[in-house]
């Protein structure tokens, strides 16, 4: 790298042009926290020429800068690689300061500082013209506010675009510094601005050599400042290598990358922060992370994502062409963001709902290979996920662990994967050879008699308690019944209240032992599965401990969900331990139908 200290005039002076690669992020800095610091600076500045002391000179920070090969005679172009906010902001500075002196009459001063935004016409045309050229997103904006003259009076500001109101906010500090009555003339007040500017503000200028890796240093140097994402850190690295394989970046990033990732919906959905596990990150996080844990068959920790796709994706010999990986990975964020918007009802869309429920990301990277691969039929694939579905769901209300899903599903990517035609075969066989607490795919007989002979509810997690009795509720929905889905907000209830000695008292017969025995085997059923029902809004406390006739009131006046329309169809007159058995049996047998056990397949 070659170091280098330069004041604005030396940095801009001479016919040359600093490029934002397209592929950057836009700009982004703001008021509080860079440009009115950076007017405080200038002020200082100011006040200390005002003064006489003209040593002072104020640093703004480094630029690194990739120079391109060029044939003679054309003007310098070298690549931002790191700085862009700095030299879009101080191009904006210098537009303000240059119309302002045009107004107050020292245009001398004005052109002066013009010949450092604009590149001489006689040898220049078109973008070439500009000194600084940001990104796309900013370049219209940029080149209005850097015209003579400044933005037109009637130019419509883009309130997601912050060139219009940094230029305003540097326009007006200028305008009222350079008014302020002091005694000096505009001129001269003019003059020393355009000092300060040019001269007393430096920054070290780093131009890249041949051997210098400028990926490496471009990601060092953001690890600083406002956090870039790991997809930033990919755009960066792929649209680099796109440039020295000599394809045409341009149409790339407009017609292939923008509409997926930079397009302001799409910015804002990527960005937008989730929780998946112990982990809060931007969408575009999580699809990176699942990405490359299908593409390795492994698992990528959500803090060596970049690492991981420099050394596994971009390493790779003979190297990808950028094209050919671009696509690749738009198109399956493409697919990835489809598992939001599922045609509701469907298998898929049921799945998704439920993982969520079941927080269990790990097998987002075997879900997003069935989509993505076109050998896998949607009939296959959904039989994958109806068979996935019932090995999370069981094992969740078993009791299973969940820590070795990390090394279970990479072994099921791969089963899957080295027979796509055939792929729910092949899931199934991979599924039905767990064995253990780690891996097993619970049976009819262990799930039966754990739903029906121990408690559910404080065992698995409400919600999850919820989406099970929801799932019966959708079993009752026929062609004959006025319903097209399940309510999404439910609440767990105990038909049998938990305080029940008061309004569901024991036989008044019962005394000593019987009694106590009696009471324990009321207690022992509270919180199992024949116990709990759904409802759309939550009984108030006097009304869920109230007797059974009063709460058969209020469960018809508070939901019409056909599981409990049943429930007091079934158990008339009385609720009591036998019916939560007989209960329980029958919603047993319907869970167990939702989601088949590993011998159910064929």
């Amino acid at each position: 790298m070659k170091p280098e200290t330069r004041t604005v005039t030396q940095l801009f002076e001479r016919g040359v042009r600093y490029v934002v690669p397209l592929y950057q992020r836009p700009y982004v800095w703001r008021e509080a926290s860079q440009w009115q610091p950076l007017w405080d600076d200038l002020l200082t500045l100011l006040e200390h020429q005002a003064a006489g002391n003209l040593h002072y000179s104020h640093f703004l920070g480094a630029v690194v800068l990739e120079q391109e090969t060029q044939a003679p005679g054309e003007i310098p172009l070298f690549w931002i690689i790191d700085g862009q906010q700095r030299l879009t902001t101080l191009q904006i500075v210098l537009a303000a300061a240059a119309n302002v002196a045009g107004e107050l009459g020292a245009e001398t001063e004005g052109e002066i500082i013009r010949d450092l935004i604009r590149n001489d016409s006689k040898k220049a045309s078109g973008d070439e013209i500009y000194k600084v050229l940001p990104t796309n997103t900013n370049r219209a904006a940029f080149k209005a506010v850097v015209a003579d003259g400044g933005p037109p009076a009637d130019r419509q500001d883009d309130p997601n675009n912050r060139i219009d109101e940094a230029y305003t906010f540097f326009d007006t500090q200028i305008r009222e510094w350079a008014t302020d009555a002091d005694g000096a003339e505009n001129g001269a007040r003019m003059r020393m601005l355009r000092i300060t500017l040019c001269d007393l503000l430096k920054v070290v200028s780093i131009t890249l050599e041949a051997d210098d890796n400028a990926q490496v240093i471009f990601e060092t140097l953001n690890a600083r400042g406002t956090p870039l994402l790991a997809l930033d850190l990919v755009k960066n690295a792929v649209f680099r290598e796109a440039r020295l394989q000599e394809l045409d970046t341009e149409t790339l990033y407009e017609e292939v990358w923008k509409p997926e990732f930079d397009a302001k919906e799409m910015d804002r959905y990527w960005r937008s922060e989730r929780r998946q596990g112990r982990l809060r990150r931007a969408v575009a996080e999580f699809f990176l992370m699942h990405w490359l844990a299908m593409k390795k068959r492994g698992v990528v920790p959500a803090t060596e994502l970049f690492t991981t796709f420099r050394t596994d994706i971009l390493g790779v010999r003979p190297a990808p062409r950028m094209d050919e990986l671009i696509s690749e990975l738009c198109r399956d964020a493409e697919i990835m963001r489809s598992f939001d918007t599922q045609p509701p009802g469907s298998v898929e869309a049921r799945f998704f709902e439920r993982l969520d429920l079941l927080d269990t990301s790990t097998v987002i990277p075997l879900v997003l290979f069935l989509f993505r691969e076109a050998a896998v039929t949607p009939e296959r694939r959904q039989r994958c996920l109806q068979m996935l579905e019932s090995w999370l769901v069981r094992r969740t209300l078993v009791g299973l662990t969940t820590r070795a899903y990390n090394q279970l599903v990479p072994a099921m990517l791969t089963r899957v994967a080295d027979d796509m035609e055939h792929a729910d075969d092949a899931l199934l066989a991979e599924l039905r050879s767990g064995t253990g607490d780690i891996s097993r795919w619970p049976s009819d007989d262990e799930l039966g008699a754990r739903l029906r002979e121990r408690d559910l509810y404080g065992w698995v997690r409400q919600d999850r308690i919820a989406m099970v009795l929801a799932a019966v509720e959708g079993t009752l929905y026929t062609s004959k019944v006025d319903a097209t889905s399940v309510p999404k907000k439910l609440s767990i209830e105990h038909v049998l209240p938990r305080a029940w000695k008061k309004t569901w008292p024991l036989s008044e017969e019962l005394r000593g032992e019987e009694l106590e025995a009696a009471t324990v085997a009321r207690n022992e059923r509270i919180h199992r599965l024949g116990n709990l029902t759904i409802v759309t809004q939550p009984l108030n406390t006097a009304l869920s401990n109230a007797s059974w006739a009063r709460k058969q009131k209020e469960l018809n006046r508070n939901t019409r969900l056909l599981l409990n329309v049943r429930l007091i169809e079934d158990y008339p007159e009385v609720f009591d331990e036998d019916a939560i058995e007989a209960r329980g049996a029958w919603l047993t047998e319907r869970i167990l139908s939702v989601w088949p056990g590993p011998d159910a397949w064929t």
